[in-house]
């Protein structure tokens, strides 16, 4: 593998960002996470008994003509107000684990506490609390792998820790089941993909550029079909071509991490001539750095 020096002020901008100054100490994660824990604990407990009172109220309806009994049912749902405790829980869920990834990302490794921050993470996977492979399920393993990435853009990231978020974002049968349908020609319907390109990015740094190059290639291909180049650009299309960048984008690293300058630079180049018209995310310009730096640029 060709040795590359990256830019310096590529890496002091991470250095920066996770500066002593900047970030928060290890008592205040523990406190914050704490705080979080227990507003969520509350809207659970809340849901749970919106739901537990709902239940109750129907089993006065068990002899009711069954239109009625939907009626009734979906007059229980509106008036008690299920929506917005619903809608709350899953803000204070988002919090929570946002704040969680950051811990465990930010943590020392080498204090006592980390390892049960890392349990803690590790029960967010949709296998320790959603049924299997439902579309909780599904949705669940994507918000994780949303979480994940921004910190994944670091590569200085400790080894360790983008081990376990390979773990952690390591695509599902369903989603391996989806890539063999496209590759013998047949439709699917295109799923969330961010599982499988926080696993590329992780694969990448954790140093395994086979596994990272295979995941974007089926990545690559997928969107490819969805982007509909031949047609006007929408707002369905459009969000497909914005995802297909971000997938060449980080090809262009992939291949810069091997030294495969040619290869970068086309993938980089076919990536920033999608969608010209809007810029890509703030963040993605950690990988385009990058990339340029690999290439000596």
């Amino acid at each position: 593998m060709k040795t590359v020096i990256r830019p310096l002020s590529f890496f002091c901008l991470f250095a920066l960002s996770l500066s002593a100054g900047t970030t928060p100490s290890p008592d205040y994660l523990i406190k914050e996470l704490e705080s979080l824990r227990t507003q969520l604990t509350q809207a659970n407990q809340a849901l749970s008994e919106n739901e537990r009172i709902r239940e109750d109220a129907a089993k006065k309806d068990a002899n009711l003509p069954e239109d009625v009994r939907l009626k009734n049912k979906q007059n229980r749902v509106s008036d008690s107000g299920w929506l917005a405790l619903f809608q709350n829980q899953k803000k204070v869920y988002e919090k929570y684990l946002t704040l969680l990834v950051k811990t465990f990302i930010i943590f020392p490794s080498s204090d006592q506490r980390f390892k049960e921050i890392q349990k803690e993470l590790n029960q967010q996977h949709p296998e320790n609390c959603k049924n299997s492979l439902t579309v909780s399920w599904h949705d669940q393993h994507s918000l994780l792998a949303k979480k994940i990435y921004p910190y994944l853009i670091n590569p200085q990231i400790e080894k360790e820790k983008a081990e376990f978020v390979a773990i952690l974002t390591k695509p599902s049968a369903g989603t391996k089941f989806e890539d063999f349908l496209h590759f013998v020609g047949l439709g699917a319907e295109p799923q969330n993909w961010h599982v499988q390109n926080t696993y590329s990015l992780a694969s990448l740094r954790i140093g395994n550029v086979s596994n990272a190059r295979s995941e974007n290639k089926k990545l690559i291909r997928k969107a490819t079909k969805y982007s509909c180049f031949n047609e006007p650009e929408n707002q369905f299309n459009l969000r497909t071509r914005k995802e297909l960048r971000e997938y060449k984008l980080l090809r262009a690293l992939i291949e810069a991490t091997e030294g495969k300058k040619k290869e970068a630079l086309r993938f980089q180049s076919e990536a920033m001539q999608i969608a010209p018209n809007h810029p890509p995310r703030k963040e993605l310009q950690g990988i385009i750095d990058e990339t340029q730096g690999s290439l000596g640029n």
